[in-house]
Order: structure tokens, then C-alpha cells, then sequence
């Protein structure tokens, strides 16, 4: 009767509370739950937040600017899972994955898709602007 716990705040309400502590709140463009994390896009970064992030001030939330972005994989679910994968270095280890469930997927394969397409235009406009400093350089 009066012994039952208050309820616990759902994932959403922590992930929401933490976008908004990160500034991120009124930037998102798109998102995608996984299996223990979400990956939210803004203009500026790819962030992935683990669930419980809140607990982890240092690796909860992990923002990547796009064009340290290198590639964006899909591994097409199995069993009931897929799996995308960040390429953010040269090295296998700098990845990160995320584990979506295949009712998700959908919603995974739009996220890639933007994300490729924000990693290509950083990586032009990034390209441009390296161009132009050294043509300025005497």
C-alpha cells in the first residue's frame, strides 16, 4: 500500500535531462535508440549517450564533430539485432558501435544516412578552407 517505491525515471527522461545539461536540447535534428545507448545527431556532432550517463560524467556523453567522422556502418539485423558502427580514426579500435533493435532499424538507416551526408559536406568544406589558407600563405 504505501510501500511501493516512487517510480524510476525511464531512459528517455535521464537522455532528455542530459541533452538539455549539454546544451543540446533545441539542436537535434534526428535520433536513434539502441540497446543501451541513443545516437542523437545535431548540425554540428554525432553524440552517443549511454544509458546511465548520468553515472559516467566522463564517457556518458560522447560528442563527434563530422568531420572526425570517417564512415558509418550497418550490419543489417540478425536475430532480432543490428548493429551500426562509427569509424571516428584510422584504427579499428576508434569505433564505436551501437545495437539496434530491428524495429528500429528504419529509424538507423535514415541516422546513417544523414550522418554520411553532414561527414561529406565537413570533410568538402573543411578540404576548401585548407585550400584557400594556403593559397593566401605567401
Amino acid at each position: 500500500m504505501g510501500d511501493e517505491s516512487p517510480p524510476r525515471p525511464t531512459s528517455m527522461d535521464l537522455e532528455t535531462s542530459i541533452l538539455a545539461m549539454a546544451g543540446l536540447g533545441k539542436d537535434i535534428l534526428d535520433h536513434v535508440s539502441g540497446l543501451g545507448a541513443t545516437l542523437v545527431i545535431t548540425r554540428k556532432h554525432a553524440v552517443v549517450i549511454r544509458e546511465g550517463a548520468h553515472f559516467r560524467p566522463r564517457s556518458g556523453v560522447r560528442a563527434y564533430a563530422y568531420d572526425a567522422v570517417r564512415d558509418v556502418q550497418l550490419s543489417a539485423p540478425r536475430h532480432g539485432n543490428g548493429r551500426m558502427v562509427l569509424r571516428t580514426g584510422p584504427y579499428p579500435w576508434q569505433a564505436v558501435s551501437l545495437f539496434v533493435d530491428a524495429q528500429q532499424w528504419p529509424a538507423a538507416e535514415r541516422v546513417a544516412g544523414q550522418i554520411r551526408v553532414h561527414a561529406a559536406r565537413a570533410r568538402r568544406t573543411g578540404k576548401r578552407d585548407q585550400r584557400s589558407a594556403s593559397e593566401r600563405q605567401p
